[in-house]
């Protein structure tokens, strides 16, 4: 199951709707793409007005999955303290819609009994403009779509630099492997150069703080427009992030004024890294989206992660965090602390003293 979030509450979003319609063509701006065939729930906290509090996106799951997709959703509403919730189905139908009510009742009965009240239900076969829509209650109000650029979100979002992409597909196309034989030439330079430090009895590469130190450099690189790779550096940054102290270290990268620069780097090297090495920068990549709020990068990041190195661990943690309703400044926290806490065994190690 594809389970996307969307942009966290720090951006300060309040939601006023008109009709379904309003909620209909904001979805793109709060999840930060345009879904198809996804149910989309758009959770709330009365706080001071409404304001949204997270978005949650899964595929369109098979009849037998219904009941344990609700519960999912519902749980993760419940644990971002939402009190309310508006449901979105997208796609799922033959345009004469609102299909998949077996989907909207049960989402609406979970969250019922976690607490979220369910207050708008609206069914659209595409998020484009002039697409048709109509909700799934008794006043059966329907109509056509307004242009999504239209929504209020869109000018907030661009003036956030947030991107909207096209699609699931697009985000993806962003991370994927690059050509295959290029990486296997690369793989086969990675198990070279450990089988001949392995011989000698030397360093594969740089380690500890002398690694970090790599990697900012390559930082400083990107921040200048400057990066380009080759075969060689590929390797030594896969093996500079092959030491989880390095790699832990390396996400303090993200908080500082260099965060732009960081994300540039880990986004070309997670492409041009090897399986299962492109794990790390992967995960690297997915820190960095999610500090600056962009969630539909992180859930395709993470993703990406696990593609690379099923079952690795970091971008494991790092997803249930998300799915368990941890907050933005709790994440920030925890990304924060662990890489202080790296860098301080590092700086230890280097100098016992």
């Amino acid at each position: 199951m594809n389970l996307d979030t969307g942009r966290p509450a720090d951006e300060q979003v309040n939601l006023r709707l008109r009709d379904p319609a309003d909620l209909l063509i904001a979805v793109p701006y709060l999840l930060g793409f345009h879904p198809s065939d996804s149910l989309v729930l758009v959770g709330t906290r009365a706080d001071e007005g409404v304001r949204i509090e997270l978005t949650l996106r899964v595929d369109l799951p098979p009849p037998h999955a219904v009941a344990a997709v609700a519960r999912g959703v519902a749980g993760g509403l419940a644990a971002r303290r939402c009190d309310e919730a508006l449901v979105v189905v997208v796609g799922g139908g033959d345009g004469e819609g609102p299909p998949r009510r077996d989907l909207v009742d049960a989402v609406t009965e979970a969250c019922a009994e976690a607490g979220v009240v369910v207050q708008a239900r609206a069914w659209a076969a595409e998020l484009v403009a002039g697409a048709r829509w109509r909700c799934y209650e008794k006043c059966r109000c329907a109509g056509s779509l307004p242009d999504p650029a239209s929504s209020p979100l869109a000018p907030a979002m661009v003036a956030a630099g947030q991107v909207t992409y096209r699609d699931r597909a697009e985000l993806e196309r962003m991370v994927a492997p690059a050509d295959e034989s290029v990486l296997a030439r690369r793989s086969a330079l990675l198990d070279r150069r450990v089988d001949e430090a392995s011989r000698s009895g030397d360093p594969v590469t740089p380690s500890g703080l002398a690694a970090l130190d790599l990697l900012a450099r390559w930082v400083e690189d990107a921040q200048s427009g400057r990066l380009e790779m080759d075969d060689e550096d590929v390797v030594d940054l896969c093996l500079a992030l092959a030491e989880p102290l390095v790699r832990d270290a390396a996400f303090g990268l993200a908080l500082g004024p260099q965060a732009l620069a960081a994300e540039g780097l880990w986004s070309v090297l997670v492409t041009e890294a090897p399986d299962p090495e492109a794990a790390e920068p992967a995960v690297l990549l997915a820190c960095c989206a999610l500090l600056r709020a962009d969630g539909a990068l992180t859930s395709v990041a993470l993703q990406r992660a696990q593609q690379a190195w099923p079952g690795h661990r970091l971008s494991a943690m790092l997803q249930s965090a998300l799915e368990a309703g941890l907050g933005p400044d709790e994440l920030r926290d925890w990304i924060s602390n662990g890489s202080k806490r790296a860098l301080a065994l590092l700086t230890r190690r280097a100098d016992p003293r």
